[in-house]
């Protein structure tokens, strides 16, 4: 970790590097859970949101104070001024974030409004979680931290661009020294506050940015609990994050070496056997291939033809269309190396023999040169099952099937 080379005397470099919890986790190894991470979002669910609070996505107005990212890999001797040790033994996920430096840790030490205290909510260190809320309407706010003091307590929350007063000056004072959850708003009245009365109104469904800002320096935070269930008391540390992790995105399963296309001509959907002998689906493998198991079908060649129409042009008709490159996709085979015949019109344009391999179905990439299709065009792909005698197989030995499963064109 990038904190780890920190010496006890910071340079401000070293400093900017440490201090946001999203720009530590980039500099780091990229790992699975921070990749889910970025892709992936806190949401609403049943009317209850939990947030991981190092988990913010952006940090500003942290010229003077700053949320730094603690966790079990932190060192004990971090540099920054702070009159208690790290608290990552209890924390969730045994991480959370703390407001540093932290320079007025009791009364009798100078309030700096704006640099070690901020009445005014937004002004310094405003951290931001986006959440997806599924359902709108009032959520209680509850916040776990750890206080070891009188002036390590306070914290304003907001939403998006405002900062309601039901949400300013969430207070902690019971539960000093260990994690400890709060609910409470500071008031004249009542320092301490009244469990319940720090909440936010969401006037609809959707994406709002929930925000964190300093009160107090020294201020430690874990865990965010918004509910719209005013009796709810979270225990220990709390459920898991309300985060959605959507489903992985699939990827492609042939061409794999094709990053650059006009047009694909794909085997399956393209071309038709047009012939005695035709070409099945091998859906395994996604290829047009021959069933050696009939003798009849071995060692002769068979065809599929594709006759160029107007749909392959798209939206925009033209009398031809001329691509600088076509390439030839085949599968190679243990069993055999098969060799495969394009004709356009009945011309022969190319052919070529799959190289022997010890991977099976394995893509190939034959380049077939230019070429010029024009509607009612022919386009034919010829492939032979063959045997290299290498691979027993009922008394005999296996043949590979001609697989192929398209023609690449570029422009």
């Amino acid at each position: 970790m990038l904190r780890n080379t920190c010496q006890t005397t910071l340079t401000m470099l070293c400093f900017l590097l440490v201090s946001s919890g999203t720009e530590a986790q980039e500099s780091s190894p990229v790992t699975e859970t921070i990749l889910r991470l970025k892709d992936s979002q806190i949401q609403s669910n049943e009317g209850l949101v939990v947030i991981e609070a190092e988990h913010y996505v952006t940090q500003g107005s942290a010229d003077h104070r700053r949320w730094i990212v603690f966790n079990d890999t932190s060192p004990a001797l971090h540099g920054f001024a702070d009159n208690d040790p790290l608290h990552v033994q209890g924390a969730s996920q045994n991480s959370y974030i703390e407001l540093l430096p932290d320079t007025r840790t009791h009364h009798s030490e100078t309030l700096v409004e704006g640099r070690n205290f901020s009445a005014v909510p937004g002004q310094l260190a405003v951290i931001a979680y986006p959440i997806h809320f599924q359902q709108s309407g009032r959520y209680y706010i509850w916040a776990r931290a750890y206080s070891s003091g009188s002036e390590d307590n306070g914290v304003h929350i907001g939403i998006d661009a405002q900062w309601p007063v039901s949400s300013q000056r969430l207070q902690l004072c019971k539960g000093k020294n260990r994690w400890t959850w709060s609910s409470n708003q500071r008031d004249q009245q009542n320092h301490c506050g009244t469990p319940n009365t720090i909440w936010l109104d969401i006037p609809n469904e959707g994406l709002h940015t929930l925000k964190v800002s300093m009160r107090e320096d020294g201020f430690e935070l874990d865990k965010l609990i918004l509910t719209q269930d005013p009796s709810y008391v979270p225990s220990g540390k709390g459920p898991k994050e309300t985060r959605y992790f959507p489903a992985p995105i699939k990827q492609k399963t042939r061409f794999f070496n094709i990053n650059e296309y006009s047009l694909i001509l794909i085997a399956d959907k393209e071309f038709s056997s047009d012939g005695k002998i035709p070409f099945y689906y091998d859906r395994n493998n996604e290829a047009l291939a021959i069933d050696a198991r009939v003798e009849a079908y071995r060692d002769i060649w068979v065809s599929a033809e594709l006759k160029v129409s107007d749909e392959i042009w798209g939206k925009k008709p033209t009398d031809e269309r001329k691509f600088n490159q076509a390439t030839l996709v085949t599968l190679g085979e243990v069993d055999g190396e098969s060799s495969y015949r394009v004709f356009l019109n009945n011309e022969l344009i190319a052919q070529v023999t799959n190289k022997e391999t010890s991977i099976d179905y394995q893509e190939n990439y034959f380049q077939l040169g230019p070429l010029t299709l024009k509607p009612d065009d022919i386009l034919r792909v010829e492939a032979k099952a063959v045997t290299n005698d290498k691979i027993p197989e009922n008394g005999g030995t296996a043949f590979a099937r001609g697989r192929w499963r398209g023609i690449i064109l570029r422009e």
